[in-house]
């Protein structure tokens, strides 16, 4: 039996079946979905549970304003709610389902229920249902509509480097209008800024090819190239620098943040209603230690050695 593979909540991983959904939503729909991902996969939810999205978070991830953020997390779940699928069941017989169950709209957010075919594509991953998986922070970086259909199928297909697509293969994948029939529209206002963006702000370099039968271009091909991942050099460490931190795992900076947040001579909760809530500042800190007064991290990391297992 093959053992069941788990992520951590800072990665996005879906069954490429999945992105049929992607097809001709706004982009708050896509991020919606993007940000349920880990919940679900993380927190065991069925059917009968409901997913939170907070308002502040969205805002956050998404690098919105806050004030706008509500307003269009409602707009994203009321169409996403009309929205259905089909698919075929063990016996060969084709389902339609919708996307969505329900949406709950309190103060801070607003709170889902997926149907057990979705949540079944968010958190089942095998030989037999195929998947594609990125960083969460990466991927919300994206602003344009097709950007974030692209970088799926780029990752999709970054092991092999490169994929072909016929012009009316992509426009399906895409659920592109009539108005993109015109090549060089679709490489002006799809094509072109969506690969842009994508090499601008994503963990690859994405570029394209026509793809020519006689004079006529009948489709593209892509070229994936992961981006060199920047060199360390070795230094002598300074333990009074905060540099030598920068590359915490997310799992080392959860168990330290939660381990720190509770030491008392660093603990000042005049500002944090909960532990939690001081845990969450702290790993911030681990994350992004030139994000603080040098002096505030360098506290952070004091403490860090001298109360935890952290051996840097």
């Amino acid at each position: 039996m093959e053992q069941k593979k788990t992520y951590p909540p800072s990665w996005v991983v879906m069954q490429n079946n999945i992105s049929e959904c992607f097809k001709s939503m706004s982009i708050d729909e896509k991020r919606l979905l993007i940000l349920s991902s880990p919940l679900a996969r993380t927190q065991g939810i069925t059917e009968k549970d409901a997913i939170f999205i907070r308002v502040d978070e969205f805002a956050k991830e998404c690098g919105i304003k806050t004030q706008s953020a509500y307003v269009q997390l409602e707009m994203a779940s009321k169409s996403l709610i009309k929205r259905y699928f089909s698919y075929h069941n063990g016996k060969g017989k084709k389902v339609l389902s919708n996307w969505v169950i329900d949406c709950t709209y309190e103060s801070g957010g607003i709170a889902i229920r997926f149907p057990e075919i979705v949540l079944l594509m968010l958190t089942h991953f095998d030989k037999l249902n195929p998947y594609t998986k990125y960083k969460k922070d990466i991927v919300l970086k994206l602003k344009k509509d097709y950007s974030f259909d692209i970088y799926h199928l780029a990752k999709k297909h970054q092991a092999m480097g490169q994929f072909e697509m016929s012009l009316e293969h992509l426009k399906q994948e895409l659920g592109l209008p009539d108005s993109y029939q015109d090549l060089s529209n679709l490489k002006k206002r799809v094509i072109k800024p969506s690969l842009d963006e994508i090499t601008a702000n994503t963990d690859i370099d994405l570029t394209y090819e026509n793809v020519k039968r006689g004079r006529s271009v009948v489709g593209f091909k892509f070229t994936v190239r992961e981006k060199p991942k920047p060199k360390v050099i070795e230094t002598s460490r300074d333990p009074n620098t905060v540099d030598m931190f920068c590359n915490l795992t997310d799992a080392q900076v959860s168990k330290y943040s939660t381990i720190l947040s509770k030491v008392s001579d660093i603990s000042d909760l005049s500002n944090f209603p909960t532990y939690d809530a001081f845990a969450h500042f702290i790993a911030g800190i681990l994350r992004d230690p030139k994000s603080v007064r040098e002096a505030t991290a360098k506290r952070i990391f004091s403490a860090l050695r001298q109360h935890t297992d952290f051996k840097g």
